[in-house]
């Protein structure tokens, strides 16, 4: 994304839906341009739902993993101010993602995940977290006609996810991941493996 990574110098706006528009782009300049199965964890699961809305005909089908629902993350004023703290500390970046793990993350696989997090640019990072904490699109999903897979860690208020992502989308299926947090892609990854290649086989 913008703002992250090999792009962490490419300019704003650091929003959800610019994201889905970069991704747009990317998936209309393939060599076979879809639909796509797109998948998502967290904030990225918003950004997939949102380009399923935007363009509707690059999507075949959605993988959404831990989705950020929507309607906003839902943190309280305290929680949002100590998320927001832990931009450009990367030691109180640190303790944040290691408690978003059930299980304690392989150390290579956990370094480089908190060094990922320390090289984005703190202004994307501040206005990513507004953009996807504070959005309100939620009953535009309804409209999204894709089948999709709600993958719901179960340490991480697989409730949530069931009630305000899979129950808006028409042609949701939820499931439950059992033994796995938030990076569910980290602590599960063969399990969710096999859901994508489920999806793709159709």
């Amino acid at each position: 994304m913008r703002g992250s990574g090999e792009l962490r110098d490419i300019p704003g706006p650091f929003t959800v839906e610019r994201f889905a528009a970069d991704l747009r782009e990317i998936v209309e300049r393939l060599e076979d341009p879809g639909p796509v199965v797109v998948v998502g964890h967290s904030m990225g699961a918003m950004v997939a739902m949102r380009l399923a809305i935007d363009a509707p005909a690059l999507v075949h089908a959605l993988v959404l993993v831990a989705p950020v629902p929507a309607s906003g993350a839902g943190f309280s004023e305290k929680g949002a101010t100590y998320l927001r703290a832990t931009v450009g500390d990367r030691e109180a970046a640190r303790k944040w993602l290691a408690r978003t793990f059930h299980n304690e993350p392989e150390a290579e696989e956990f370094e480089r995940l908190c060094e990922a997090a320390a090289q984005t640019h703190p202004e994307a990072a501040l206005e990513s977290f507004e953009s996807w904490t504070n959005a309100d699109f939620a009953e535009e999903t309804r409209t999204i006609k894709a089948p999709a897979v709600v993958i719901a860690p179960e340490h991480d208020d697989p409730e949530m996810y069931e009630r305000k992502v899979a129950a808006l989308l028409p042609n949701a299926r939820f499931v439950l991941l059992r033994d796995s947090g938030h990076y569910a892609v980290m602590e599960q990854p063969e399990a969710i493996a096999k859901e994508i290649a489920t999806v793709i086989r159709g």
